[in-house]
């Protein structure tokens, strides 16, 4: 992790708190602006040389297949050098605080990364986006520069899965650029053979932008 941990949002869950934020090299931010959008909240900041929105939403219920969940988070990052000062970034989701009785373990799918977490009583998803999926953004600068096309791919990714959740090394970025990157997690009763919450997490950038009202 970097040293200074400037921005970070917390959920509670049952078994632990998922921790959302963002670590630079540079000790410096402060807050430009306050949004609301139709299904979400942000904020705008200025670090060294980045300006960061951090939107928090909660996701879109029921879900596509008429399942719930019992509660669900989402946060998204958008990120645009603004300044030509070199900052290193990385934003991070992970879940702590947890109880001894957890397993935690990786839980992929196609254009997803997760981890999942469960005891006798409860089951919860934090996923993002794999580097298939930034690969095909960047094809098209979606939120993704078209120049990171080779350093992504199905085995390349700005995101690293450790066992308790997501780092993501935010890219250099040339002053104009903007990246997103996005984190969703999603906790309710545990059953087996019940993947509600794993679908919770599994969503795309459009699809969260057109629910949350961002264009």
């Amino acid at each position: 992790m970097l040293p200074h941990l400037l921005i970070e949002r917390s959920f509670p869950t049952p078994i632990g708190v998922v921790n959302c934020g963002l670590s630079s090299n540079k000790n410096e931010i402060k807050i430009l602006d306050n949004i609301t959008y139709d299904n979400g909240k942000s904020i705008m900041f200025q670090t060294l040389s980045h300006i960061i929105e951090v939107i928090t939403f909660k996701s879109r219920l029921p879900l596509y297949n008429g399942q719930s969940v019992t509660d669900c988070q989402g946060w998204i990052w958008r990120i645009t050098k603004n300044k030509a000062e070199k900052e290193i970034i990385e934003l991070h989701c992970l879940l702590t605080d947890i109880p001894a009785n957890v397993q935690l373990g990786g839980d992929p799918g196609e254009h997803l990364d997760a981890i999942s977490a469960n005891n006798n009583d409860w089951m919860l998803h934090i996923g993002t986006e794999d580097g298939e999926i930034m690969n095909a953004r960047a094809l098209n600068d979606d939120g993704m520069p078209s120049r990171f096309m080779d350093s992504l791919g199905f085995s390349q990714s700005f995101t690293r899965v450790e066992l308790n959740g997501m780092i993501t090394d935010v890219p250099e970025l040339i002053v104009g650029e903007r990246v997103h990157f996005h984190y969703l997690t999603a906790y309710d009763k545990y059953r087996e053979r019940t993947v509600n919450t794993w679908l919770a997490v599994d969503e795309f950038k459009h699809k969260l932008e057109n629910w949350i009202g961002v264009w």
